[in-house]
């Protein structure tokens, strides 16, 4: 059992192969959708509170994969849940270049936020906790900076080609992109635990610490009956609002305060590139500072992000955008996992997380819909983006607080 010495630890590997699958999972569907708002909008007479709705359905299918996590991971394999969810994923994204319709819309939406749910966040976060018992934060942060290295990218291509070919081509183009990486990484590389390769967990020197490792922790029983863990759940989803509303308008945002689509485009790219540096350094400081004082720095950037959202008409704000995001929205994804097994151990670990990750997308659900609406009524992004600053601000203050009791598995 183990690693020789001088081979690479196969868990890198799996690190890798969930760099790839954030970038084109998150890095396409999440990550470039604010690009589609404006010409997808102007060509089909949808209002943006409609089109808003189209992120809120893939934000419930996730939640919903999430909200029942705990027993679909630990009936079906992960590996073979990626496997289904990287076919489906690029054939619905590819699919959406024949729509006619809101409901076609919304139905390909159903099927993609399911594959995500499937492929993303959740399942990877599993992944690497079964691989890794030490460098876990790091571990993370690597696999998770693909969606910002991917966003950046793609953001830069999508773009162009909207400007250029439309919106329907660009569809297909970044269909066929998902489609040639995730079914082969999915498919050939991702293995769900070390032992199916006859291998133990990265940090662990023999085979017997295995079960004790695993059954430290409290049980979903014993959590949900606790005021720490809802007051948790709760902050999550108002802070995954603010980390929402950021990402997903701010390229539409920035268009209509004056700047062109391109140099938006341009905007958002350099953002996404920030935040794929932001999640190896968050994971990378979970790893050293501990929960509370990585989280708290995190949550703070997302203020500063926000703010500078709501004051952009000044170029100066650019960079408060940038240098926020980079680690405040890094949060969203990297710090759930950690701070759920920091706090509530293994023993029942991906259905903890599974219900976190269902309040955090919960935010998802709602936002779209709510800032599309904003928009619709007030002409403008700022009133939104301005509720963003109170909340966010709040956030950090219940975090703090939840965060200074003892953290029991950090």
């Amino acid at each position: 059992m183990g690693v020789k010495k001088g081979r690479i630890f196969y868990g890198w590997y799996i690190v890798a192969a969930g760099f790839l699958v954030m970038f084109c999972s998150i890095g396409i569907v999440n990550n470039c959708s604010g690009l589609y708002i404006k010409p997808v909008c102007d060509d089909m007479g949808f209002s943006r509170g409609a089109m808003g709705v189209n992120m809120t359905i893939l934000s419930a299918c996730q939640m919903i994969v999430a909200l029942f996590g705990g027993k679909i991971f630990v009936r079906f394999d992960v590996r073979n849940i990626m496997r289904i969810s990287s076919i489906a994923l690029a054939v619905s994204y590819f699919s959406y270049s024949f729509v006619q319709s809101l409901p076609m819309y919304y139905a390909l939406s159903v099927v993609l936020g399911f594959a995500m749910g499937g492929i993303a966040a959740m399942p990877l976060s599993i992944l690497i906790g079964n691989w890794f018992r030490e460098r876990r934060g790091f571990a993370i942060g690597v696999a998770f900076m693909g969606s910002g290295i991917g966003g950046m990218l793609f953001n830069a291509l999508a773009g162009q080609l909207i400007t250029t070919v439309g919106w329907r081509q660009t569809y297909r183009v970044l269909g066929i992109i998902a489609f040639l990486i995730l079914v082969p990484v999915c498919w050939l590389v991702v293995r769900t635990r070390p032992s199916d390769l006859g291998l133990l967990p990265y940090g662990q020197e023999r085979e017997s610490s295995t079960a004790s490792f695993d059954d430290r922790g409290m049980t979903v029983q014993e959590v949900v009956h606790t005021g720490r863990f809802w007051a948790l759940c709760l902050v999550t989803a108002l802070g995954n609002i603010s980390l929402c509303a950021l990402n997903q308008n701010v390229t539409p945002h920035l268009s209509d305060e004056g700047y062109s689509l391109q140099t938006a485009a341009n905007i958002s790219a350099v953002m996404l590139g920030g935040l794929a540096c932001g999640k190896m350094f968050l994971g990378w400081l979970y790893d050293k500072l501990g929960a509370r004082r990585a989280t708290l720095l995190a949550n703070c950037c997302t203020v500063l992000g926000v703010t500078g959202a709501f004051f952009c008409r000044f170029p100066v704000m650019i960079a408060a955008i940038v240098a926020g995001f980079s680690l405040g929205n890094a949060f969203g994804s990297v710090a759930n996992p950690i701070i759920v097994q920091s706090i509530y151990g293994r023993k029942n670990y991906s259905a903890i997380l599974g219900l976190v990750t269902a309040c955090n997308n919960l935010a998802g659900v709602f936002t779209p819909v709510m800032i599309g609406s904003v928009y619709d009524y007030f002409g403008s992004y700022s009133p939104a983006f301005g509720a963003m600053m109170l909340i966010s601000s709040c956030c950090t203050l219940g975090y703090f607080i939840l965060l200074g009791k003892r953290v029991e598995y950090d």
